[in-house]
């Protein structure tokens, strides 16, 4: 896997990863916008791209595309942003739009609220389809039955169409990874997937990088108050002793440590913050640390088994992970 320099900052380069097939240089790091609250997303949004965030992380999911899309137009208009070009945009079809004739209205849903005529990655949300029109799964009978490979050979239409330039997938095992490939006419070009040093994934990690998928890691600084902490079987990962004390040891934030950690393997990351100066530490501190050897040894040990260490869908029954109720409250907290 590839990796490149460019410019995020006047004094800052942040990394970025090369993607399959078109070659195109996705910023590893990038600004997430899931679960901000209404309104809040808008600012956070307008605060990244002033800070220098050239990725931008989205889905049809989160409820808040029309914000985001809001602070791109104005950052375009007052030369926040150079042009689209300069931005990497991506998003995701939701489970309810994975029957092929389904697709294109779900990415077009996205570019529409965006106010965008393309996005640079599209992804495959979940390998786990809905019934049209079911946003949250409660009942076993709201899982519909569509292939995979039936899904992705419709969004390959998407990147001819030139709605999309790459197509990838998220939260992807490797089982479902290679359903994909058995079908796939063009890259895989990413795979999004919560990993941590909780929750390593490094068996999935390798697979990707053996097959040239570059790996967004979501949830890097372990969700510790996502919709799901109810369910977390371990303790905020901020608060792990190791980490405290690396972050201790070069003088900066746990939360640093935690995404300096994830670019080393490498995975692009995309920190969610409405604070202006959380958003600026989650460039700016994270680019100038560097972990030793040492440092990273200890991290590796910190790996925990199963969903242990698991904190977004640590308990959702339509991955399989307990019993439907007809209500979700028993697995978002």
């Amino acid at each position: 896997m590839l990796l490149c320099l460019a410019t995020a900052t006047a004094a800052l380069t942040t990394p970025t990863l090369k993607l399959p097939g078109t070659g195109d240089a996705m910023p590893a790091i990038g600004y997430g916008t899931w679960l901000s609250k209404k309104g809040e997303v808008y600012e956070g949004t307008k605060a990244a791209l002033a800070t220098g965030y050239k990725h931008i992380d989205e889905a049809w999911v989160y409820m808040n595309e029309a914000e985001v899309g809001k602070a791109i137009s104005e950052s375009l208009a007052d030369g926040t942003l150079a042009s689209r070009e300069e931005l990497f945009l991506t998003s995701k079809l939701w489970n309810n739009f994975h029957r092929p004739e389904l697709v294109r209205q779900g990415v077009l849903e996205s570019i529409q609220a965006l106010g965008v005529e393309y996005l640079d990655m599209y992804l495959c949300h979940f390998p786990v389809a809905f019934t049209p029109g079911t946003v949250e799964a409660s009942s076993a009978d709201q899982v519909d039955d569509v292939p995979l490979g039936a899904t992705w050979t419709a969004m390959e239409k998407l990147v001819d169409e030139g709605l999309v330039k790459n197509i990838g997938v998220s939260n992807f095992e490797i089982e479902d990874l290679k359903v994909v490939q058995a079908v796939a006419t063009k890259p895989i070009a990413c795979n999004q997937f919560e990993t941590h040093p909780y929750y390593q994934r490094q068996p999935l990690l390798d697979y990707c990088t053996e097959h040239g998928i570059v790996v967004t890691a979501h949830s890097s600084m372990g969700g510790a108050a996502n919709a799901m902490s109810a369910f977390h079987a371990s303790p905020p990962l901020a608060q792990d002793a190791t980490i405290r004390q690396i972050a201790s040891k070069h003088d900066t934030t746990a939360q640093a440590v935690l995404l300096a950690w994830a670019l080393t393997r490498p995975t692009a990351i995309i920190p969610k913050s409405i604070t202006p100066a959380r958003i600026a530490a989650n460039l700016e501190a994270v680019l100038a640390l560097t972990l030793d050897a040492d440092d990273l040894a200890a991290i590796a040990m910190l790996d925990k088994p199963g969903l242990e260490g698991c904190y977004c869908h640590p308990k959702t029954p339509w991955l399989g992970r307990s019993e439907f109720t007809g209500k979700t409250d028993h697995y978002y907290g």
